[in-house]
């Protein structure tokens, strides 16, 4: 099997006034992966709106002026390939992966769903009450809803703490005339078309300036968030035995010069089975299945935190072992031995990545999003490895106190349970 490169050159074209191509040809593929960043997602909505971009995500698919829903999915099956768009807190995106014959043809169904969906009424209709069954579903998974709370938790009355998908309240209220309005407002936002893989860059180049040349950049106004102060929340499920908990704590935004040392702090927390976490609550002592940290980065902020599950009766036990984890991390910090295989871990994990065009395309799609530039990935492994034990044992001690942490909880809890509770972890 051929190896690739991770030092192929990539290209950035301006191909409008808010549209660039960022590219990276890789000529051993037989496809190529395409995505397309809208840089606006639900931090950018109102509250009463609240899910309006997921729910124009979802209507991209369902009919143009050329083509019926199932003439859309029809021609992506008779490809052979893939297509699929989401919704992030602060992106729209489609991602697509197809052999490298089909390039304008699938770049063409992007911009054709792109400017000339029909938005016809019943389907709209159909598409609200599919996304209020997903709203429930997500509400009725605890291990789900749980982050909902800590982002509503961590953020407060903040954008950043309201759903993607939104509410049954806020979607339930959107009518055809509003979301039709906001489709037209949202394609005037910056976008970024990210490409990996076997094409033609100059057929690339070429369509896109004539499809997407024109329209007027939209800059984005966000408004960072509030200062920070630890609350909880909560959710009391008698149906479900276990109680799910995450704990999370404000990090550093994307272009922070600290994103990669927060990532290590992460993965050294919870990140992998030799983590601390994993060892002191499961391997040690028994008192979870499933525990793990998580780390998210946004354009002015970020979250670090974790998440456990377990026994209503597994909590004392899960608080003492808990406080010794975290003073042990204040008082001695991450070892040596523990720093270098998280290095590994996660250049590892990186590099593996690259054997696969649509990590590739969506590295080069996020990373262009927040920096307006691309890292080189050799760049990226130098600046993990080169990050000191002293630098994170000092932003441990910042990151690593159980009394900043705010706290959700869902199951067969009250108020005075959970109170009880962060009263002992603070203890």
């Amino acid at each position: 099997m051929e190896k690739t490169s991770v030092k192929n050159p990539v290209i950035i074209k301006d191909i409008g006034p808010n549209t660039k191509i960022v590219a990276e040809t890789l000529n051993q593929y037989y496809s190529f992966a395409l995505g397309l960043f809208i840089t606006y997602g639900s931090r950018d909505e109102k509250k009463e709106d609240n899910g309006i971009t997921h729910l124009i995500e979802h209507m991209l698919f369902k009919g143009t002026s050329r083509r019926s829903a199932l003439e859309i999915v029809q021609m992506i099956e008779g490809l052979g390939g893939s297509f699929d768009a989401y919704t992030t807190k602060e992106s729209l995106v489609i991602v697509t992966r197809f052999l490298s014959e089909h390039l304008i043809k699938v770049f063409d169904l992007i911009r054709e769903i792109l400017f000339e969906s029909k938005f016809g009424s019943e389907e709209f209709l159909k598409e609200k009450s599919v996304i209020m069954e997903e709203i429930k579903t997500n509400n009725e998974d605890p291990a789900d809803y749980v982050y909902d709370l800590l982002f509503e938790a961590v953020f407060k009355d903040h954008p950043m703490g309201m759903p993607v998908a939104g509410t049954i309240e806020s979607v339930s209220g959107l009518n055809l005339e509003k979301v039709h309005a906001h489709y037209s407002h949202l394609l005037n936002y910056p976008m970024v078309i990210s490409v990996s893989g076997n094409f033609n860059l100059d057929d690339l180049t070429s369509f896109a300036q004539k499809k997407f040349g024109g329209g007027t950049i939209k800059p984005l106004s966000r408004v960072a968030p509030d200062v920070y102060q630890p609350r909880h929340l909560f959710q009391s499920r008698k149906d479900i035995t276990q109680v799910h908990l995450c704990f999370g704590i404000p990090s550093v935004s994307y272009p922070s010069h600290l994103r990669h040392h927060i990532l290590l702090l992460s993965t050294m927390l919870g990140g992998g089975m030799s983590s601390r976490l994993f060892q002191g609550l499961r391997e040690e002592k028994g008192l979870v299945y499933d525990v793990h940290s998580f780390v998210d980065f946004y354009s002015d902020c970020g979250i670090i935190g974790f998440y456990l599950n377990a026994d209503k009766k597994n909590l004392s036990e899960i608080i003492k072992q808990l406080k010794t984890i975290y003073n042990g991390l204040y008082s001695r910090g991450f070892s040596s031995e523990e720093i270098e295989i998280a290095k590994t871990y996660i250049t590892g994990n990186l590099l593996m990545g690259l054997e696969n065009t649509t990590n590739r395309m969506l590295r080069l799609g996020r990373e262009f999003c927040y920096l307006h530039k691309i890292t080189p990935i050799e760049e990226s492994v130098k600046n993990i490895n080169s990050i000191t034990k002293e630098e994170l044992n000092e932003l441990a001690r910042n990151y690593f106190d159980l009394k900043k942490y705010s706290i959700a909880a869902v199951g067969p809890i009250d108020e005075k349970l959970l109170q009880t509770f962060i009263e002992d972890l603070r203890g």
